[in-house]
């Protein structure tokens, strides 16, 4: 029964409520103070960096790097398979 209760308020510690980005702007307007905006930016930021790029049905991701600077964009499938194919 403690094992239940135990688990029970870590999942309800888990669910708490975060405020959003909207919350967090008016709050910084009002105090002037824009690091915890600027934090949850960078979080998104990191976030969407490791999901990538989400392409389409019957495409897929392709990323190129020149000099440093990565491109990624959304290609047909089998137009990258014809590209890689060694004839």
């Amino acid at each position: 029964m403690k094992v239940l209760v135990l688990l029970g308020a870590i999942f309800l510690t888990g669910c708490g409520s975060m405020q959003s980005l909207e919350e967090l702007e008016r709050q910084a307007f009002l105090t002037g103070d824009w690091s915890a905006v600027e934090q949850r930016e960078r979080i998104i930021a990191k976030r969407n960096a490791r999901k990538g790029v989400q392409c389409p049905s019957g495409q897929v991701s392709y990323c190129e790097t020149r000099v440093g600077l990565a491109r990624c964009g959304c290609i047909d499938r089998e137009e990258l398979i014809s590209a890689l194919a060694f004839y």
